[in-house]
């Protein structure tokens, strides 16, 4: 059977300019699991995205980076205000850079940098997730620039020992990117308002 609905080339990519694959969902095994934006099967678990529709249903565009008119845009604009208001919405504070980055350099050249960062996620929930890890590494890899976080990652696994069960590696590891996080000035926890 034929898809009826668009797939994106892309679809850790968010058309709204969202690190999809940097989420914990997409990062899930099991029924909750995303398939990230416009992947497969993804218009039965999201029937109704604004930024969908819009972009990839009307213009065919793989993200919102692409229209002439983003700047201007209104859902956009609805979208970054509700990221400095809601906790829910933290991972939105990249959308601006994210949009920005794709519009001068392509939504491909922003999926190798995603998939970089995903690279450094990935060894985060392989060797240091005790279970309770997860959303705290994925809004790491956001929020953190990427270099500094890989070379902190490489820094704190010089400290562990052969003794240590998942529980310090994890204690360890969050501990690290915190300090990390704290000296740059980054938020990582989800606000309460």
């Amino acid at each position: 059977m034929v898809n009826r609905y668009p797939v994106k080339k892309y679809p850790m990519v968010g058309v709204c300019g969202l690190d999809c694959g940097l989420c914990s969902r997409f990062h899930t095994d099991g029924k909750s699991k995303c398939p990230g934006c416009c992947g497969p099967d993804f218009f039965e678990r999201h029937p109704s995205c604004g930024f969908v529709t819009c972009a990839v249903k009307q213009r065919g565009l793989e993200s919102c980076a692409q229209c002439p008119d983003w700047h201007d845009c209104e859902k956009v604009y609805q979208l970054l205000q509700a990221a400095q208001l809601r906790d829910s919405f933290l991972s939105y504070k990249t959308v601006p850079d994210n949009l920005s980055f794709m519009k001068q350099n392509g939504v491909a050249a922003f999926a190798v940098e995603l998939e970089t960062k995903q690279q450094v996620l990935l060894k985060l929930l392989h060797n240091f997730d005790d279970g309770r890890a997860k959303l705290f590494y994925c809004i790491a890899c956001q929020l953190l620039p990427i270099a500094d976080l890989d070379k902190t990652i490489k820094t704190a696994e010089k400290n562990l020992k052969p003794s240590d069960d998942i529980k310090d590696k994890a204690k360890l590891m969050r501990n690290a990117i915190s300090r990390l996080a704290e000296i740059l000035h980054v938020d990582l926890q989800l606000r309460n308002k």
